[in-house]
């Protein structure tokens, strides 16, 4: 038989008791963690199978346990369990094999989408994250922010309506502004419209949107309409778009509206010699680029001209207001001119 000296027992013994200490101390062990970590994985699924039940019913599109599996990645017997579970804290009710909110689930998914579009808002206006990543960055944060946060963050932000896309952010009481319109593959050829919103799921459809320019508030003209293109007129230049793309865009149609396809003069318009006047910033300078703009002086009735070009014109030395400010083309783009 093995003998073992009371001085490795001890050791042995210490070890043992460390490593149930790390497992099990309480709050802060690795079982606690995992069990935490577990906690936030069930309830940041409930809330966004509640988040899809609400967005299929605004859409009044039926609610099926594969469309919620499809929606949060998952298989539809983790689905099952999920709406069993939110009928169990009575949220949803299943008739007929029906699953819809109940009033209760409603407004808890109303308070998500309130943190989600705050953010978003947030984002857009407060910081350089670039909006493409607006989304994926609110899906992160509307599970960790308290509704007393999210009613500190919209106060901040003068209690915003609506958020960049142009979808409404529901008031402290679950109240919604909402716009009426029309997806931009419903409209006919020779309609004159103002965009009201612009869909950012999903991101590849998204990006061209972007791309295109694109973005709430813009009027356009629907030059023409076919059964797999749609020709818009918007800033003096024409866009194409796929019908499944057009349909991520929703436009006011505006009657009786004379529409004047002129494009609009950037600094990048501007020659060495010339001086312009600042009309404004365009729509999509946000957040602190738009903050940095402010700051130069560079603000509508300003005078501006070209002061010196560096070799390769990026970036351009602009004179405004006594001040000399150096401009790259991506941010001289965004100011709109008249000479």
């Amino acid at each position: 038989m093995i003998e073992i000296s009371p001085i490795v027992a001890l050791v042995v013994f210490m070890i043992l008791v460390l490593i149930t200490a790390i497992v099990f101390w309480p709050r802060i062990g690795l079982y606690n963690s995992y069990r935490k970590v577990s906690r936030n994985t069930k309830k940041e699924r409930m809330e966004d199978a509640l988040k899809h039940l609400y967005d299929y019913e605004y859409n009044k599109l039926n609610v099926t346990l594969n469309s919620i599996a499809g929606n949060l990645n998952i298989s539809a017997d983790k689905a099952s369990k999920i709406v069993e579970n939110l009928k169990k804290v009575n949220l949803v009710e299943l008739k007929n094999q029906s699953i819809s909110l109940t009033s209760d689930g409603r407004s808890y998914a109303l308070r998500v989408i309130r943190i989600h579009r705050l953010w978003e808002n947030y984002l857009a206006e407060e910081t350089s994250i670039n909006e493409i990543d607006w989304h994926d960055e609110a899906e992160k944060v509307e599970h960790l922010l308290s509704q007393e946060d999210a009613d500190l963050l919209s106060a901040r932000m003068g209690n915003p309506k609506f958020d960049p896309h142009g979808d409404p952010i529901p008031a402290k009481d679950g109240t919604l502004y909402l716009k009426e319109g029309k997806l931009l593959n419903e409209v006919n050829a020779g309609d004159v419209g103002r965009i009201i919103h612009v869909e950012d799921e999903p991101k590849l459809i998204y990006s061209q949107l972007i791309a295109q320019g694109l973005y709430p508030g813009k009027e356009i003209l629907v030059i023409s309409k076919t059964s797999d293109k749609i020709v818009l007129a918007a800033d003096g230049e024409e866009c194409t778009l796929a019908p499944i793309v057009a349909s991520k865009v929703s436009i006011e149609v505006l009657t009786d509206k004379e529409f004047v396809n002129e494009k609009n003069k950037t600094l990048l318009d501007l020659k060495p010699g010339e001086k312009a006047e600042v009309l404004r910033l365009s729509p999509t300078c946000r957040g602190q680029q738009r903050r940095r703009l402010l700051d130069f002086g560079i603000v509508p009735g300003s005078s501006i001209s070209i002061r010196m070009n560096s070799p390769l014109k990026d970036p351009v030395a602009y004179l405004v207001k006594g001040t000399l400010v150096a401009l790259r083309k991506n941010q001289a783009k965004k100011v709109l001119i008249k000479n």
